[in-house]
């Protein structure tokens, strides 16, 4: 190891002084013989020892053996740190290409990834486990991990089509119109940067030029949901679309409703204005009390035009099979198809975009 270390010392010192360049050649072959585990240059092996240790070999020559030996060891423990810095460093890349994020077990402790909620990992981390003593398990689950982002690497250099996630019952902002192109967002509605684009889309006139869809997708992690009452939300969205889809197969619909239905009246409630004592919706909806929050729901859907029966048909909707049904199909097509860990994620302009979009990159996917 002393050959690989004394290598990258002499190319670093070889960049700065042309003095130590004849030194090159000599520390690449020995690094290179080491490196395919055949026996190193032992003249230019022991000429770097030996240039260290001969001041001490005038002072103290009964520690030159232990140093030596020394000299093996932090040579040892410079190449490993080494090769884990590349590792680690190769990770994060990937991770960031494939996920947006460097750390796909936390999106938010990236500082490069965009600004998102992370879908956190459930499974425990790798020094978590070693802390655990579940050392097999820490690097049996570090290089899954690093598969199954090789295996997602091809689905990010394809073509997205946003239609082909949009859900059976997919409802649209402003309405459907014929001959738009689709963008899907896939938003969990206590997060507060899906908020955030939701506002910026409206800035940005992007339901002008998108029909503008969304998976409801609320984020758990180990101890629960990550936001309370963002759950309770997702089934009323859910159950609004049922509830529609219902009434289309009656015949009714185009008449009865205007085309934006009940679910985007609730998400703009909820995404862009605040309570009489200026808390933002959203912030005051994932503190409140799960009945005071249905109660807030079913007042936004009588505001929006809703007779009373009508809401009580959405509220058993809530915990029908349909709506069980729909929820989990839009986790499987986060987890399975979209495969990001960053909510919200937005598929539009034939990209995947993870973490929130400014005004200024959505007008350009128009």
């Amino acid at each position: 190891m002393v050959c690989i270390v004394a290598f990258i010392v002499v190319l670093v010192l070889s960049a700065v002084s042309a003095k130590y360049r004849k030194l090159l050649g000599r520390a690449w072959g020995c690094a290179w013989r080491k490196v395919t585990l055949r026996p190193c240059d032992t003249s230019f092996r022991d000429d770097v020892k030996n240039s260290l240790l001969a001041p001490l070999a005038l002072r103290a020559p009964r520690m030159v053996r232990p140093a030596s030996i020394a000299i093996e060891v932090v040579a040892w423990l410079m190449v490993l740190s080494l090769i884990v810095s590349l590792y680690l460093l190769g990770r994060s890349g990937l991770n960031l290409f494939v996920y947006g994020t460097c750390d796909k077990q936390n999106a938010q402790a990236c500082s490069l990834a965009a600004q998102a909620c992370s879908i956190d990992a459930v499974e425990p981390g790798f020094w978590e486990s070693i802390g655990e003593g579940d050392v097999f398990g820490a690097f049996g689950r570090e290089f899954a991990s690093v598969g199954d982002t090789i295996a997602t690497l091809p689905s990010r250099l394809r073509s997205w089509d946003a239609a082909d996630f949009a859900a059976a019952d997919a409802t649209y902002l402003g309405g459907y119109v014929e001959g738009r192109p689709t963008a899907l967002d896939v938003l969990d509605p206590g997060c507060r940067f899906c908020a955030q684009l939701f506002r910026n889309m409206r800035d940005a006139g992007f339901g002008n030029t998108h029909n503008v869809t969304y998976l409801v997708y609320p984020i758990h992690s180990a101890t629960g949901d990550k936001f309370a009452n963002s759950a309770l939300i997702a089934t009323y969205l859910s159950a609004v679309r049922v509830f529609e889809a219902e009434r289309t197969a009656a015949g009714a619909g185009a008449q009865a409703r205007p085309v934006e239905t009940g679910d985007w009246y609730i998400l703009e409630q909820l995404f862009t204005t605040q309570t009489d004592d200026g808390w933002s919706t959203q912030d005051w909806m994932n503190t409140a009390p799960a009945a005071e929050a249905a109660d807030r729901l079913q007042q936004w859907l009588g505001a929006d035009g809703y007779t009373p029966a009508e809401v009580q048909r959405i509220v058993e909707l809530t915990t029908s099979s349909q709506v069980a049904a729909s929820l989990e199909h839009a986790r499987r097509v986060v987890e399975d198809d979209i495969r990001t860990v960053s909510i919200p994620s937005l598929i539009a302009g034939g990209g995947l975009h993870a973490g929130l979009v400014d005004v200024d990159t959505l007008r350009g996917l128009g």
